[in-house]
This record gives C-alpha cells, structure tokens and sequence, in this order.
C-alpha cells in the first residue's frame, strides 16, 4: 500500500508535485487523489478492514465534493491511527490556520505555491 497521499483537484499541481517527486525515495510511496469524495473515500473503504491508513496525506481544502475540512472529520472517526495531515491550500485565512491547529491530525499548514525543498522537507520529517 502506498503510505503518501496527496490530495488536489487541481491537475496541474498534482503534476507538478510529481515532477518534485521523480526521482526520489518517495516516488513509489505516493497515490494522487482529485477529490476526498472520489479518491480518498474509496482509498479509506478499501483499506479500513486491514486498518491500514497512510501514514501522511497532503490536503488541500477547497475541492468539489468533500473538501479538506470534511475529509479531516472524517479521518477524526478513525481514532489512533498514526496518520498525519499536512494542509497545502492557496488560502492564507487566520482562520484556516487556527482551526488547522485544533485538529489532532494536522501537523502543519503550507500555503500555495509550494516549493520542491518544502515538500522534500516536510517529507523527510512526518513520512
């Protein structure tokens, strides 16, 4: 099982985190999601009965059907798993930020554009 997972609905940035990733130790450990109602749902009910969750999800919070924020509440059900949360988004919102640090999961908040050293670094610390 892949134990990254990004989540965007924006392709072109989705493609640009994999050209960061080409090449390292992290490429083989990634699965690409649109959506958490697409991807992330799915990834969730196919794995819940081995209780395997990855170990780090990038997510952004503004998507079309469930949003990062949603997709938070919902990992939240999931008690104990050691998962980590890392927020990419564009919005720089006070308010994001300090809800992003009430959640257990969230380990820490990346506002767009994102650089390949910010995501190598946050790699090398949380997966």
């Amino acid at each position: 099982m892949k134990d990254i997972w990004f989540i965007d609905d924006n392709d072109i940035f989705r493609t640009i985190i994999q050209g960061f990733l080409k090449n390292t130790e992290y490429s083989n450990r990634v699965e690409y999601y649109t959506d958490g109602d697409e991807g992330m749902m799915e990834a969730i009910r196919r794995n819940k009965s081995q209780l395997k969750m990855p170990k780090l999800i990038f997510l952004d919070l503004n998507m079309n059907n469930l949003d990062g924020w949603q997709m938070i509440d919902l990992l939240n059900v999931y008690e104990g798993i050691p998962t980590k949360v890392v927020i990419i988004s564009s919005s720089n919102s006070v308010a994001d930020q300090s809800r992003a640090k009430e959640s257990r999961m969230v380990v820490d908040f990346l506002t767009k554009p994102v650089s390949k050293t910010q995501i190598e670094t946050t790699l090398n610390q949380y997966a």
